[in-house]
């Protein structure tokens, strides 16, 4: 995704997100991002939807956050993501309730900035749609599901996480050189998880670091 809106991008959001709006002035798209999904545990993988499926499992949440997607060059990380922000202090109302001394256990950056994960290798092809949903509800989804169940529970009951700062980059650093070194094949499922074939996950990550060891 680059740093402009695409037509279909702004179409996009206007079907599915309308309370979700994008100032082009300010290069930003901004407001309430509505959201439902639960999390399946045995294939590790969050779905999204609003389906009477997903009512019916203990992981369903349906949620609304206050959030700001900053496009602008300046803002956009070295891996190509955008920079998110949770604008009305839920985060700060979610620490308190559950006595949480530090916002980097939310994965929030001390300026307020949302942490949606690491990836140094730039996404070219990340597109508006994949960006909300692989990496920006999956956030608030687990920052929702802490509000509710606590902390603890959310680091027990959902998928694994790095830690936060450098602390998770060096975590992932080693987790990558060690996906290397068992030689996935290219069209085989990546061994994070995710589901997808290795070549469209984490093989230029993982070659990339194994050439730095």
């Amino acid at each position: 995704m680059g740093a402009m809106m695409t037509e279909r991008d702004i179409e996009w959001l206007g079907n599915e997100f309308p309370s979700l709006i994008f100032d082009p002035s300010k290069n930003r798209v901004t407001g309430e991002l509505d959201f439902s999904a639960c999390y399946d545990k045995t294939a590790n993988k969050l779905m999204i939807g609003r389906n009477g499926v997903l009512r019916e499992t203990d992981t369903f949440l349906s949620d609304v956050f206050e959030i700001e997607i900053c496009l602008d060059p300046r803002s956009i990380a070295s891996n190509g993501w955008p920079t998110v922000y949770e604008v009305a202090g839920r985060r700060v109302q979610i620490a308190q309730k559950h006595e949480i001394q530090q916002l980097a256990d939310l994965h929030f950056f001390p300026e307020g900035a949302c942490c949606l994960g690491i990836r140094y290798v730039p996404e070219k092809k990340l597109s508006l749609k994949r960006f909300v949903y692989e990496r920006v509800i999956p956030f608030f989804y687990r920052l929702s599901y802490t509000d509710r169940y606590g902390l603890d529970r959310a680091r027990r009951d959902l998928w694994p996480e790095y830690s936060h700062g450098l602390k998770g980059q060096l975590e992932y650093e080693r987790e990558m050189r060690h996906m290397a070194q068992l030689r996935c094949g290219r069209n085989a499922q990546c061994f994070c998880g995710s589901g997808k074939k290795y070549k469209y996950c984490c093989l230029d990550e993982a070659s990339r670091l194994a050439v730095r060891c």
